[in-house]
């Protein structure tokens, strides 16, 4: 019996001559896999629905435990993105972050409908893309359970100012008096009391204000804000620094953003 469901299509990886397994990004079953026989040939019926970024309705049956795709249609392919290297570079960093933050069998709605709108912003051009970037990397960062506490100083508990860093690894806020204290005025050591790595990221007002708000910003309004081009590269750094230091890893596909970003010589 063939089944129907909405997915964005994270990763292709080819099969034989002509076939490709997919990972699919739906909201019920989070990621799922499926063959799509024929699907690299130019004549097959389900090469439009089975190509990276595209986000379908795919017809697909199940058989010896595996789901096979058989059709679909289109429901938005990101064509846009294949137009400009930096933000085709840009979207497969973050189905990259997409696919490492979502599993197969756990829902992943709001997940999905994130992805959906950032793919969307990069190919309409709505927003700088570093700031997409660090848009996403935050909310991808609170959804696998990093969020920090941005209250304020987790010592004093001031709540702000020009002198406040991000504590990656401890994830949360100290002020400048605190770490001088928590030093005794000397370089601080590699690892603290509990282990963790220090990793202190500095915070302009500007920079704070901007993630306490993507921290709580419904997804309507995520992107609803602007910054400074100065504020805007020390927002890009921390959230980067943040959501790749609690992950464990890099991507290849941010290693490429980075490359295609780099002023010309």
């Amino acid at each position: 019996m063939k089944k129907t469901v909405d997915g964005l299509i994270l990763r292709e990886v080819p099969l034989g001559e002509y076939d490709k397994l997919l990972t699919v990004l739906t909201a019920r079953d989070g990621q799922v896999l499926m063959t799509a026989k024929g699907a690299r040939s130019m004549h097959s019926k389900v090469m439009p629905v089975c190509r990276l970024f595209t986000y379908a309705n795919l017809e697909y049956y199940e058989r010896n435990d595996r789901r096979w795709v058989s059709g679909g249609s289109v429901n938005d392919s990101f064509f846009g993105l294949n137009e400009d290297l930096e933000g085709f570079s840009l979207a497969s960093y973050l189905l990259q972050v997409a696919t490492e933050i979502t599993g197969e069998g756990v829902p992943a709605d709001e997940i999905l409908r994130m992805t959906l709108n950032t793919l969307y912003l990069i190919e309409k051009k709505g927003k700088p893309y570093e700031q997409i970037k660090g848009v996403y990397e935050w909310f991808a960062a609170k959804t696998s359970g990093f969020e920090p506490d941005l209250s304020g100083c987790a010592e004093c508990r001031c709540g702000g100012g020009e002198d406040l860093w991000l504590d990656v690894m401890n994830g949360h806020l100290i002020c400048s008096e605190c770490l001088r204290k928590r030093a005794g005025n000397l370089a601080l050591p590699e690892l603290d009391a509990y282990q963790a790595r220090n990793i202190l990221l500095p915070l302009d007002p500007s920079t704070l204000a901007s993630l306490r708000y993507v921290t709580v910003a419904p997804l309507s309004r995520i992107f609803a804000f602007s910054l400074t081009e100065e504020s805007l590269a020390c927002f890009g750094r921390v959230t980067e620094t943040y959501l790749l230091n609690h992950l464990e890893r890099s991507f290849d596909a941010l290693e490429f953003y980075h490359s295609v970003r780099q002023p010309m010589k």
